[in-house]
């Protein structure tokens, strides 16, 4: 299981196929809380997402059949992340 993910697989996620029809599944238990699963089917393959069933929707989980999409987990919602300002010369990248 992955300890990352993009962002762009939440606001955008690949959709297997246009016609597809994301369905919710009977809440499950993952991980110790209560989940609706969404799942996403067709062509072979399926992708279900799992949103938390109480308090605030928070995305927890991902399980996919996929080779070019990874399983991942997420918690600690609300904690503190460590980010820091990076520190030294910014470099531009070469223009293509």
């Amino acid at each position: 299981m992955a300890s990352w993910c993009h962002q762009e697989q939440f606001s955008a996620p690949d959709t297997l196929d246009a016609s597809s029809k994301a369905a919710t599944g009977k809440v499950a238990t993952v991980d110790g809380e209560q989940a609706v699963p969404i799942v996403l089917a067709g062509k072979g393959a399926s992708v279900t997402w799992y949103v938390a069933a109480t308090g605030k929707p928070y995305f927890i989980k991902q399980d996919s059949s996929r080779d070019d999409m990874q399983d991942l987990m997420d918690s600690d919602f609300g904690g503190a992340v460590g980010a820091k300002a990076p520190s030294g010369a910014v470099v531009e990248a070469p223009a293509a």
